[in-house]
């Protein structure tokens, strides 16, 4: 169902609390997800073999376990120089992951419009903001945002970007190690997604939610 246009995005229920740099605590995860889209969840499926397979620690989509899928990327970066073949398989298979990771710290819904992966987002349905998990596994593995995968780049509304920007800006700096972790990434996305909601709430429209036709897919016929 279509709910608003994109002037202004909201996500209120599951509140952030800043700290002195700008980063934010753990929240609680969402609990009542929808299943990702058969696509996905065999993808998941695949990346918890993987990353169980060679750590030893099964992840559980919490923020406490993805250390140990940014532990397995190192691993799988120096493998994959011997076997890029496979390199679009883990990108896929952890991008999934990770995708499923972001949805339970930032409300959102899985948008498959092809079957070319290139063209997956991963869409807020709270705050209008959209990406493409893959790509930061891509850069992740690449520790580099030039690379042969899909893109990362979030989408936001124009009006939106700016304070957006400003208030990444303002955060603690982190290393070069750190800049390419998925943890780091999950933490950036909250903060922006705690800014969207700062921005909506002075829009005073605090109650406009999203679906898919919002991100562009066409209205379904009644």
């Amino acid at each position: 169902m279509h709910r608003c246009s994109h002037d202004h995005d909201h996500d209120h229920d599951h509140d952030h609390e800043p700290l002195a740099g700008g980063e934010l605590t753990g929240p609680e995860p969402y609990l009542d997800l929808p299943p990702p889209p058969p696509e996905i969840a065999e993808l998941v499926t695949a990346a918890f073999q993987y990353v169980t397979s060679a750590v030893g620690v099964p992840p559980d989509f919490t923020l406490e376990t993805l250390p140990l899928v940014d532990h397995y990327l190192a691993q799988a970066r120096a493998g994959l120089r011997e076997r890029p073949s496979l390199e679009p398989l883990v990108t896929r298979a952890l991008g999934a992951y990770f995708g499923e990771v972001v949805r339970r710290y930032v409300r959102s819904f899985w948008w498959l419009p092809s079957a070319d992966a290139g063209e997956w987002r991963l869409c807020g349905s709270e705050v209008f903001l959209a990406f493409n998990p893959l790509g930061v596994v891509a850069e992740a593995l690449a520790r580099s945002a030039e690379h042969d995968g899909p893109s990362a780049e979030l989408r936001l509304d124009p009006s939106e970007r700016e304070a957006v920007q400003a208030r990444l800006a303002s955060t603690s700096p982190v290393s070069e190690e750190e800049y390419w972790l998925l943890s780091t990434r999950l933490e950036m996305l909250q903060i922006v997604a705690d800014q969207l909601r700062t921005e909506q709430h002075a829009a005073g429209t605090a109650d406009v939610s999203f679906d898919a036709t919002d991100y562009g897919a066409p209205a379904e016929a009644d």
